[in-house]
């Protein structure tokens, strides 16, 4: 009912109000987080054989095309799966974006969550389309860094823990929204920002930080010319209003263009809710 949904969101925004604060200024949890591998031998046996065959080779071809040993061997087979997943996608996008990507690149990842995905956006940053590894430079940018989860380890410390094995001088999670930088970045990814103001506050951020059209136009801002812009939303009324917002970005040499939009299918992992891609090259 309407109502009681209005009802939620307003103790939802009394909520954040006092514990967003508190968590930026305590800081709170536990270090060291690692994580323990896990076998990779049965990643798909719960496909059908014919569908299982293909995952099996699409896995062996990106793993040895990308250069994901240290991954395959220092990762959980979820996580590894889901790395997988992604790689596909951004193989796919960056296909769909056309020009090669530039050596070195700056990148940026506008709230990464605690990062999960991080092993196959650097792959496909230093890997797609290059012959030799591409010099790469890339930050992600996390608005709540120091949130809790369920192991009373924070967001942040996930993060750095998923960054295992990559160079900590060219790529690092900062606890901080991400802010206008004229023309800096070669690539900037937005996986997952938050459209809709419910979504927002149901992840625990304070409505004073929902602004999703300032922060799509700082990242267009960002860009440097020819610069590619990739937003991964989930489901098709969320893809839709985000097209509309693109759509909305001021216009001149700079306007976005959207080089592709597609849904991504994949059997190397499976979401209930749809993924869908927006892929835009900066005039």
């Amino acid at each position: 009912m309407p109502g009681i949904g209005r009802f939620f969101d307003i103790l939802l925004k009394l909520r954040n109000q006092v514990d967003y604060p508190l968590r930026q200024a305590l800081h709170l949890g536990r270090s060291g987080l690692r994580f323990t591998n896990e076998s990779k031998q049965d990643l798909y046996s719960h496909l059908p054989p014919a569908r299982r065959r293909a995952a099996e080779k699409t896995e062996r071809r990106l793993r040895q095309q990308y250069h994901l040993e240290a991954l395959y061997q220092h990762s959980t087979a979820d996580n590894y799966r889901e790395n997988l997943y992604y790689l596909d996608l951004l193989e796919k996008a960056l296909q769909a974006a056309g020009d090669p990507l530039p050596s070195p690149l700056a990148a940026a990842d506008i709230g990464p969550s605690h990062w999960f995905y991080v092993q196959a956006l650097w792959a496909a940053l230093c890997w797609w389309d290059a012959p030799q590894e591409r010099q790469v430079d890339l930050t992600g940018y996390e608005v709540d860094a120091y949130r809790l989860y369920a192991d009373f380890r924070s967001r942040l410390e996930h993060a750095r823990a998923h960054l295992e094995g990559l160079p900590g001088s060219k790529v690092r999670c900062l606890p901080q929204g991400f802010s206008r930088q004229p023309g800096r970045f070669d690539f900037i990814a937005m996986l997952f920002p938050f459209v809709f103001l419910h979504d927002h506050l149901v992840w625990g951020l304070p409505q004073g930080l929902f602004d999703p059209f300032s922060l799509l136009q700082d990242a267009w801002d960002s860009l440097k010319p020819g610069g590619v812009l990739l937003i991964i939303n989930q489901g098709q009324e969320e893809h839709e209003a985000q097209a509309r917002m693109l759509s909305r970005l001021e216009s001149g040499p700079g306007a976005a263009l959207v080089q592709t939009a597609f849904q991504h299918h994949s059997d190397l992992y499976h979401y209930d809710i749809p993924r869908f891609v927006l892929v835009c090259r900066h005039g």
